[in-house]
């Protein structure tokens, strides 16, 4: 009876690595007949993709904290209280019987707030270096589930497991190809493949394009990710250049996995959690400008176990992304033998399975 069913609140905000996580763990508790209501920022992206997931989701409104001065901080204290009220009367009407927050700055005034109510409280966190509402909130925490190994060092070891990272499961499962003819490649070519996120990276576009010639020269044939942002700008420059395929973004990640040898990339914690998972080598250039520089820290964690190179943005040019590029082209087959089993395949069931027992307990 729906009434008997176990409530779960979760909450996440501000970036997709945050949000699809959690996603990832509301869509496994409901398979488990959990009932699971989704709390986020109005007019957000977990609003919309919680909406596409038909996932039961409620707004409140929540200001990032600007690392910058800006004027907008005169607003954070009345905004936060708010946001905690606002949480307050959420949990009150829906009575979960456990709060999950994934990090972002959401999921502090909700955790919070769950805190206060006296509803246990699970973290999940993507990075090596953790978010500052996943060190606020892990005070009050039951369980915290990692994603990477590097974030022992900065929370209670007490409450750790290491879980690894919930990712998108239609990503993983993914087993077809892309068409190469269909998109003028070839079968059996070395392919890298170049992403930035979905909104793409100016300075990796930028760095990039240089270098394209001589790379289709020797024999590379490239799959780009160039992004919405940037799209109009690059995308003419390579339209009618034979052996690369360039696109805004695409839903077929899953496949592009499937049909390259390596990929460069920005290093965010979900993404590096579909390479390791995927098994694919990577040359990772961390966002310099992430919170608490934890794109850094992610990338590291890979080279450590010989299976990415790290290029920092700093040391970012055409002749230095080139000779990574080379690099990676001698060496990817080796540095493919050196996954082991991963963890975040399994990450969504061990946290779901762990927050049932001991709402069940």
């Amino acid at each position: 009876m729906e009434n008997l069913k176990k409530k779960v609140i979760i909450a996440a905000g501000g970036t997709g690595g945050h949000i699809i996580p959690a996603i990832s763990i509301a869509e496994e508790l409901i398979k488990n007949d959990i009932n699971v209501l989704f709390v986020g920022n109005k007019n957000s992206m977990e609003q919309e993709l919680t909406a596409k997931r038909e996932i039961v989701f409620k707004s409140i409104n929540v200001q990032k904290f600007y690392r910058k001065i800006t004027f907008a901080h005169l607003k954070f204290p009345f905004k936060l209280l708010k946001s905690v009220h606002d949480s307050k009367k959420i949990i009150c009407d829906f009575q979960p019987d456990a709060f999950i927050g994934t990090g972002g700055f959401v999921s502090g005034p909700v955790g919070y707030a769950a805190h206060l109510k006296k509803v246990p409280i699970f973290l999940q966190e993507q990075n090596s270096y953790p978010g500052a509402t996943t060190r606020i909130l892990s005070k009050y925490t039951q369980k915290i589930f990692l994603g990477a190994k590097g974030a022992e060092k900065y929370l209670p070891k007490r409450k750790l497991i290491f879980s690894g990272n919930p990712v998108n499961s239609r990503i993983i499962e993914e087993t077809s190809k892309l068409d190469f003819e269909k998109l003028g490649l070839k079968k059996d070519t070395i392919k890298l493949f170049l992403t930035g996120g979905s909104q793409g990276s100016v300075v990796m576009n930028k760095t990039f394009l240089p270098i394209v010639d001589e790379l289709l020269e020797n024999g590379i044939e490239i799959i780009w990710q160039i992004g919405k942002f940037s799209f109009n700008e690059f995308h003419p420059k390579i339209q009618n250049k034979k052996g690369i395929y360039g696109f805004a973004f695409t839903d077929e990640i899953g496949k592009i996995y499937n049909s390259v040898d390596f990929v460069i990339a920005r290093a965010g914690a979900i993404s590096l959690a579909e390479l390791e998972t995927k098994k694919l080598p990577s040359i990772l250039i961390p966002l310099p400008s992430a919170a608490g520089n934890h794109q850094y820290y992610n990338a590291m964690e890979l080279k450590e176990k010989g299976i990415a190179m790290v290029l920092e943005q700093k040391d970012l040019t055409s002749e230095s992304l080139k000779a990574a590029i080379n690099t990676m082209q001698n060496n990817f087959i080796d540095m493919h033998e050196k996954f082991k089993q991963t963890h975040h395949r399994e990450s969504v069931k061990t946290i779901v399975n762990y927050v049932m027992r001991k709402m069940n307990s």
